[in-house]
């Protein structure tokens, strides 16, 4: 809590003790202590440099809705649900006719979203959540949302929910694509399985009439699983020449029928079978969305659209649902000097107001998150997960415009990328393009180094640049771009490498002219920078294997060092390898200062490194748990956590 913060409580608590009868003296005390301890803390953060700048609220993204009825009879509601990651989840229903709100606390302490919603056949409502999968129960007639509890102890997220001929509720989960199921009569919970041995997303569900539960399977190889009721049997069912990576949905559709979709093949799913149909044979999708009169509502913003389906009319009504703490993801610093900043699903953009501690909402560019910001040539780039453009191009001298031909930011999208991707790294390089680096799409391997050359908005792909490996990290050294490695790739993936790499790549040619492994054991390496001693400086960490530091080290326990090392581009060895005092670096949050060193962030605060003695150290440990970054302003460093924005003064 921070000390304004602290201030209102302590008022609070002290007209309230008035009022209550208590006596203020005695209360006197315990006050003037808290005071004192809080005035301690607040000079102990201050003489460390920090300062907390801004808090961010806003929406969530909406990512589950139906309708259903209402607390009083005959009356219908839109039931919403916002995801709030590290916060909680608000379900909200909404009255389509006059815009009305009421937003119902969550039971459920450390869930943060629920991404699925169905109505069942006693009319209430129901939701499977994240991150620890439980089920939820919106007594429509209580008006009160009820925690049903945790299905399986191993599983994350309920993706999808849907109610079987049994009238019982099942799950679809991740990460190990188990079905899950429950019992509003008994209240009993049960743990069915997994769907598939090997891949992590059950994604859809959809039950049958004939007594069959269907699953879509993804990322790696999707596939469709069905779970006959009666019997407790189940398998997988598409032919496995349509078997890719990818993920299979499927739907109970109009006409009662279960129908399954992969890529561009549908199929009609009955019993054991997937029978391939064309595209116009399947019927659409079972709306939740719909009034009893026929009408359609739905939710964008802080607006409720019902559409007459017969007539094409809309009616619109305004509700005014606030939002809540929402996560700032990654700031940058503008051309201008200004910092901007993505909010985490959605993308909220964002800019920093530091004189008055707040953060203004540009404008909505998509569902994700933006991985990276770089300052080029009087604009500000970024490269998003999930956005409305892989790639995008904004001019802050000019007002955000989302639409028209002049929009602002400019949407870059180029052949063959992927919406999924995680573009982690973004340098000017030497030929006055700029470059990318990203962990591949779901399921996929060997992430790409992308090229863009920003003034004929154009972007090239150079995908699995190293064998099965995401590009990572990027450096700039003389006339080369330097550039590391994870070995993991996109959700769902299975990794089937062992060791990071580190690699040199001639813009000129367009080849890879160096690869090296610079930690032995290493999964991955970011924080990669050309220092001014000539050597570049990686840290590498999350071990796949114990990780060995030197020839005559002792090795290190798995999974929880961060090394550091100097590579020689000119040499092309490993000059130096030593444990960094701390762990959980924070990804490409690294600049190097006007004192010649190299200063980052870590989780737990400021690091620096003196390329004169290659020691590594954290100077000031952060008051708060650093989340992300990065913004480097003269001596000021910028950096993120959760739904904050602090900053750190050398």
């Amino acid at each position: 809590m921070h000390f304004a913060a602290l201030i209102k409580t302590i008022l609070y608590q002290f007209h309230s003790a008035r009022y209550k009868g208590v006596i203020v003296c005695q209360v006197i005390g315990s006050l003037l202590i808290a005071l004192a301890l809080i005035l301690l803390m607040a000079s102990s953060s201050e003489a460390q440099g920090f300062r907390h700048v801004a808090t961010y609220r806003g929406l969530g993204g909406l990512v589950a809705s139906a309708v259903g009825p209402g607390q009083q009879p005959g009356t219908e509601r839109l039931y919403l649900s916002y995801l709030y990651l590290d916060h909680t989840i608000d379900v909200v229903a909404v009255d389509p006719t006059t815009g009305q709100y009421e937003v119902f606390p969550n039971p459920a302490p450390g869930e943060s979203g629920a991404r699925c919603m169905t109505v069942g056949p006693d009319g209430n409502v129901y939701l499977g959540t994240l991150p620890h999968a439980h089920f939820l129960k919106l007594d429509v007639k209580a008006g009160k949302l009820i925690d049903l509890g945790r299905p399986s102890q191993t599983e994350q997220y309920i993706w999808d929910v849907a109610f079987g001929h049994d009238g019982k509720l099942y799950g679809a989960t991740y990460p190990q694509s188990k079905l899950v199921r429950y019992d509003p009569v008994s209240g009993a919970m049960e743990d069915l399985g997994r769907m598939d041995p090997v891949e992590q997303y059950a994604h859809f569900i959809a039950g049958s009439d004939d007594g069959f539960i269907y699953t879509g399977i993804g990322t790696s190889k999707a596939n469709i699983a069905a779970y006959e009721v009666a019997t407790g049997r189940h398998r997988e069912i598409l032919p496995a020449k349509v078997q890719k990576v990818g993920q299979a949905s499927v739907y109970k559709g109009t006409d009662g029928n279960v129908y399954g979709k992969l890529g561009n093949d549908y199929f009609r799913l009955r019993g054991w079978t997937a029978t391939p149909i064309a595209k116009n044979q399947a019927a659409p999708p079972f709306p939740s969305n719909q009034l009893k009169d026929g009408r359609t509502v739905s939710a964008a913003g802080h607006t409720i659209r019902v559409t007459t389906p017969s007539t094409g009319k809309v009616s619109e009504q305004t509700f005014g649902y606030p939002g809540n703490l929402l996560n700032v993801f990654r700031i940058g610093a503008g051309p201008e000097g200004q910092i901007y900043g993505s909010s985490i699903l959605p993308i909220h953009f964002l800019r920093l107001n530091e004189h008055d501690g707040t953060l203004s909402d540009l404008g909505h560019l998509g569902g994700g998150e933006i991985y990276s910001f770089l300052a080029h040539d009087r604009r500000l780039l970024a490269a998003a997960y999930a956005g409305v453009a892989p790639l995008m191009d904004f001019d802050p001298a000019k007002p955000f415009q989302a639409s028209g031909d002049e929009k602002n930011p400019a949407l870059i999208d180029f052949e063959n990328s992927d919406e999924g991707w995680r573009p982690q790294a973004m340098i000017e390089g030497p030929d006055g393009n700029v470059f990318i680096g990203a962990v591949s799409g779901y399921g996929k391997l060997g992430g790409p180094l992308v090229v863009w050359n920003v003034a004929s908005a154009k972007a090239v792909q150079y995908p699995n640049l190293v064998q099965d490996q995401s590009v990572v990290t990027l450096t700039r050294w003389k006339d080369l771009i330097a550039g590391a490695t994870t070995i993991g790739g996109g959700g769902g993936s299975h990794p089937t490498e062992n060791e990071a790499k580190l690699f040199l790549w001639d813009p000129k040619t367009h080849r890879k002219v160096f690869e090296t492994v610079p930690v032995a054991g290493a999964g991955t390496i970011t924080d990669l920078i050309a220092a001014p001693n000539g050597l570049i400086y990686g840290v590498a960490g999350r071990a796949v294997a114990a990780v060995r530091v030197g020839k005559d080290a002792t090795t290190l326990p798995k999974g929880t060092q961060s090394v550091l090392f100097a590579f020689d581009p000119v040499r092309r060895k490993v000059s130096m390898q030593k444990v960094a005092p701390f762990s959980g670096v924070v990804y490409n949050s690294v600049k190097a200062g006007s004192d010649g060193k190299v200063w980052g962030l870590a989780s737990t605060g400021i690091f620096v490194i003196d390329p004169k003695t290659n020691d590594i150290s954290l100077v000031a440990s952060s008051p708060t748990h650093i989340t992300g970054g990065f913004a480097m302003l003269g001596k000021t460093i910028y950096f993120t956590s959760e739904a904050e924005v602090w900053s750190w003064t050398k």
